[in-house]
């Protein structure tokens, strides 16, 4: 497979306002990248790039996937069409970078619960990467975890059924004293 040789398709997920775009390579080494804003795409060639495109609103990067968040008022077809466009001309340029990872802050909070709670997460997580999306953790305090929608969870209308039936009650099990789950943006 050369650069000339790229292959994406574009996937449908819970969400109608996200698309799913799996590509035949690697577009992100380690851990999920999020983007909301140009500015937080800072120094990520393809995130800047893509951004670029009237009606992008967020961008969650993991693996072979990149998944779109659209204005509302965008359809579908031609919008997807440019964002498929504007990956493959990035990936021909030979670069190796497309997404760089924002710094992670420490947050200092309880180290066993966050254990409990980030192992949790990492068990529920392929689950909704495979509908393009992604949970972090952003906080825990007084019993209530507060973690991020990513990608097509990100305003998803399933994101609810997901945050308190699946996440919410596993992590009851493990943390009893737990009151609540909440989503933050």
């Amino acid at each position: 497979m050369t650069n000339q040789d790229v292959y994406i398709t574009a996937n449908p997920t819970p969400n109608p306002n996200c698309l799913k775009f799996i590509v035949d390579r690697t577009m992100v080494e380690g851990d999920p990248v999020s983007y909301r804003t140009i500015e937080d795409a800072k120094d990520s060639p393809l995130a800047e790039k893509l951004f670029a495109i009237p009606g992008v609103l967020e961008i969650f990067a993991f693996q072979n996937f990149v998944t779109i968040t659209k204005a509302s008022d965008q359809v579908w077809q031609e919008f997807a069409r440019e964002i498929g466009k504007t990956i493959r001309e990035h990936i021909k340029t030979g670069s190796i970078t497309h997404f760089r990872p924002r710094p992670k802050q420490g947050n200092g909070q309880d180290g066993a619960a966050i254990e409990i709670i980030e192992r949790v997460l990492d068990e529920i997580r392929p689950s909704v990467a495979m509908d393009g999306g992604n949970i972090v953790l952003a906080g825990y305090h007084d019993g209530v975890v507060q973690v991020y929608m990513q990608g097509s969870c990100s305003g998803c209308p399933s994101s609810t059924l997901t945050l308190k039936a699946g996440i919410e009650q596993r992590l009851k099990q493990e943390i009893p004293e737990l009151k609540e789950v909440v989503a933050i943006s």
